[in-house]
């Protein structure tokens, strides 16, 4: 049986949401502007309101954004196979920018101390030496 990831819940998107500045910049509900943090979500899907007002193209990669948001919260430790230190630019801004979304939303005080020790894991690292984004895995038959 595959694995299959958790859902994306209402607080991961809206730290997600909250990081691109999506509230202050293309919400229209007037408490979100001025809070700069998302206040309204939608009943049904628990999303971010300010989300109806992304194109096709801005939603798929603030899915790929909020889906490695969750990934860097639920593997964030330090004894992790999931190292988030891509060799490639692109692919790593959207690591590190992952893993600044995703410290609030580790919660415990233990959790907390893992997860300071995988950020300082993941600075250790060498910076990247690749330019563009991390090439897709090939195709298995």
């Amino acid at each position: 049986m595959p694995y299959e990831s958790p859902p994306l819940d209402r607080h991961l998107l809206a730290r997600t949401a909250e990081m691109l500045a999506l509230p202050e910049r293309i919400c229209r509900r007037r408490d979100c502007r001025r809070r700069h943090r998302c206040t309204w979500f939608f009943r049904e899907t628990r999303q971010p309101c300010c989300l109806a007002n992304l194109d096709a193209g801005q939603r798929r990669l603030f899915e790929e954004l909020a889906e490695t948001v969750r990934d860097a919260r639920d593997f964030g430790r330090w004894d992790s196979k999931i190292r988030m230190t891509s060799p490639y630019r692109e692919t790593r801004a959207l690591q590190d920018a992952a893993v600044e979304a995703a410290r609030p939303l580790v919660a415990g005080h233990a959790a907390k101390t893992f997860y300071r020790a995988f950020e300082a894991m993941r600075a250790a690292q060498p910076a990247p030496r690749h330019e563009g984004c991390e090439p897709p895995l090939p195709k298995s038959r």
